[in-house]
């Protein structure tokens, strides 16, 4: 394959009995304003009409999957083999680019850099707004960024091939944690897009499975930064997260407010 062919970006999408927030992804990737991108389905044998989406997306799916796995991160590292492209990003069903500008903006604004990340919305599954996330991306993005967990949505982190790495299968829902501290370790820059780079759909398997997620986000920061960072950053993320609904309640309690004196004013007037 020469350079004029070879694709920029691979972009993954796992998915297993989700025909219809694949098609959802699928049209979103599909409406992009820029060529040279590998997209690769990887679906864990289907039960569901998946299948009939992805020949109907064959215009935009360049290589795909359909077998039985022992699990999403292990479908995920099958996409990694499969990736040819300068840069990966994973976008799994129902997770779709903020806007059809995105693609080409990133073509435009990585400078080469190994890690490039920008902001996240949070969808429901209807893909519907619900809202922004409550962690604030940092200026400049560094391993020791992840002492206060996620701090980037994963399907927002586009990482360049040389420095991706495999996710560690033991964990079952939060390998993308260890996976993006590990590759920041090994990166040597990376850049803020300053961009909301895609909309991601709450309720995956971090949302279902709290518990082990509670467990398994603990294992993970403990092995890279020790017990006592870990206690504290466990004990910011509720004090985080309580500041961020008080923040979006100090603009809703005026606006409340406000409402509240204009339907009393139009009732007197009304009732003169």
């Amino acid at each position: 394959m020469n350079d004029s062919n070879k694709p920029w970006l691979s972009i993954i999408t796992v998915c297993y009995n989700d025909a219809k927030n694949l098609k959802r992804t699928l049209q979103n990737i599909r409406e992009q304003k820029i060529k040279r991108v590998q997209l690769i389905v990887v679906d864990g044998d289907s039960s569901d009409h998946t299948a009939s989406v992805i020949q109907d997306f064959q215009d935009v799916i360049t290589d795909w999957i359909s077998e039985k796995d022992e699990g999403l991160y292990f479908a995920m590292n099958k996409g990694i083999r499969l990736a040819k492209g300068d840069y990966v990003v994973f976008l799994n069903a129902g997770d779709v680019f903020h806007d059809p500008q995105v693609i080409s903006y990133i073509y435009n604004h990585h400078e080469n850099k190994d890690i490039l990340y920008g902001d996240a919305v949070f969808v429901d599954q209807e893909g519907r707004f619900k809202s922004r996330r409550h962690k604030k991306i940092p200026k400049e993005l560094n391993w020791l960024s992840f002492r206060n967990g996620m701090v980037i949505c994963h399907q927002a982190l586009i990482v360049k091939k040389t420095k991706t790495l495999f996710y560690d299968t033991q964990y079952q829902v939060c390998a993308d944690l260890d996976w993006a501290i590990r590759i920041t370790q090994g990166a040597e820059s990376t850049r803020n897009l300053g961009i909301t780079v895609c909309d991601f759909q709450r309720g995956g398997i971090s949302d279902q499975r709290r518990n082990t997620a509670l467990l398994e986000r603990w294992r993970i920061q403990q092995k890279h930064f020790g017990l006592k960072a870990t206690l504290w950053s466990h004990l910011k993320i509720p004090m985080a997260f309580l500041l961020w609904k008080w923040e979006g309640l100090k603009w809703k309690v005026p606006a409340v407010a406000f409402q509240i004196k204009i339907e009393k004013a139009s009732l007197n007037k009304n009732g003169t």
